[in-house]
């Protein structure tokens, strides 16, 4: 899910590492502050950044006056990221779903300024709740996990499509004095020949649209 903005310039970054980064290992601390933006739907978006398994990840954060379930009504509509995600989503499908599990799959349409493939993910999401606080966050199904023969459909439909190797992140909603802090981590790679530099500055610039998409939802549906 909702990896989503960001996904269009890390998925272009080359993929060299072996190992994956943990949901714990992003978790916790070393973030660094990267940069502060502002977005016309959330305001003040802080952008940090740290190395996780030799890989460079990014985290947003922001605050709101929506709640976390609100929140996670929007992050978790897999097949609605196709209306609400400004990132290109343009296939999507939940594949199962319990209260704490959800397992789904995106196809991601790369525009064709960008000279790359379009890119999909089969992912497993996790949802965990305490102290009011609500966690979202996924890792990859290889090869399409338990969805083999869905995942042998999207190859044969979209043959020159890529299955993005690494992703891990998630959603963090937490009250906070009334509000809703949002912080949205991501650690994802694949092919492509964009300089991390490059990458660098550019999800500084799109990592709010992520926060701002999920906001924007968030008042649709709860005016």
């Amino acid at each position: 899910m909702n990896l989503l903005g960001t996904l269009l310039v890390l998925t272009l970054t080359p993929f060299a590492h072996a190992e994956t980064p943990t949901w714990s290992a992003i978790q916790s601390g070393g973030w660094v502050h990267h940069a502060t933006r502002k977005h016309d739907v959330v305001g003040k978006v802080e952008v940090y950044a740290k190395t996780v398994a030799g890989v460079e990840c990014f985290q947003g954060v922001t605050t709101t006056t929506y709640t976390p379930e609100q929140l996670l009504e929007v992050a978790a509509d897999i097949e609605g990221a196709m209306r609400w995600s400004t990132a290109g989503v343009t296939e999507a499908a939940t594949l199962k779903r319990t209260d704490t599990l959800l397992d789904y799959f995106q196809y991601l349409d790369v525009p064709g300024w960008t000279m790359a493939n379009d890119r999909f993910w089969f992912l497993r999401g996790h949802i965990v709740r305490g102290d009011g606080a609500i966690t979202f966050h996924w890792d990859r199904l290889v090869d399409g996990g338990p969805y083999a023969a869905r995942y042998q459909q999207v190859i044969a439909d979209h043959p020159d499509a890529v299955d993005i190797p690494m992703n891990v992140g998630g959603w963090v909603f937490t009250p906070v004095d009334g509000s809703t802090r949002i912080q949205y981590l991501i650690c994802t790679n694949t092919g492509g020949s964009i300089p991390t530099a490059v990458q660098s500055v550019a999800t500084t610039r799109t990592l709010p649209d992520n926060l701002g998409d999920i906001v924007r939802e968030a008042a649709k549906r709860n005016p």
